[in-house]
């Protein structure tokens, strides 16, 4: 590709992951609750996941999960469920103190689940595989080897959802004093945990209407 189709997959990557979503949205109740250094694992967890889906629309497996309606059903059930536990989970979920560390979740522990929870919801979107499989054959070239431009192609968009996520996690740290009250952060839960609700409801609505 010339630099010109780099700068368009660069945009179009840009605009699709700084865009609102159950991903940035946990990025940003993970850097509110954990610190960004905990929600950099979060956000590898996204872009891991990302970068997988990456591969499996370079090859035939997505055109294969994209041609079986019936399988397409069932990831968006999975992702959907996911999305709907863990609304639950963080609209239940207990405040701690900001200031102290004392009530705050095992430091040892956390990152896994940091990590395992935004890994799920990224591969378990059926709305980002379609896209990813839609964009990146616009960018391959079947007169070149695939591997190199592949490799490219994941590695900016890998550097771009890093820094896009880990700053949403950042300024979430940052501006955590403005709801350091518990009764307000104990709002912000609810509210967070109602909106991943309202996206795995989202995800499954137009299966029923079909």
């Amino acid at each position: 590709m010339n630099l010109d189709q780099y700068a368009t997959y660069t945009i179009i990557v840009t605009m699709l992951l700084a865009s609102p979503g159950p991903s940035v949205l946990l990025s940003i109740n993970n850097g509110l609750n954990f610190g960004r250094k905990l929600a950099a694992f979060g956000v590898l967890g996204n872009v891991i996941a990302f970068q997988l889906l990456l591969l499996i629309s370079a090859t035939s497996l997505a055109t294969i999960i994209l041609a079986f309606e019936e399988l397409l059903a069932v990831i968006k059930f999975f992702g959907a469920s996911y999305l709907c536990y863990l609304g639950i989970k963080i609209y239940r979920s207990a405040v701690f103190q900001l200031s102290t560390g004392v009530s705050r979740p095992s430091i040892h522990s956390q990152p896994w689940l940091i990590f395992k929870q935004a890994f799920w919801v990224t591969s378990l979107n059926p709305k980002a595989l379609i896209f990813v499989s839609a964009l990146l054959p616009q960018f391959i070239y079947s007169k070149t080897p695939l591997i190199p431009q592949v490799t490219v192609l994941c590695i900016i968009s890998a550097l771009i959802h890093f820094t896009i996520y880990f700053s949403y996690a950042a300024l979430a740290d940052k501006a955590k004093h403005l709801i350091s009250g518990n009764k307000n952060r104990q709002r912000f839960n609810k509210i967070s945990g109602v909106t991943f609700l309202l996206f795995g409801i989202a995800l499954v609505i137009p299966s029923f209407s079909t």
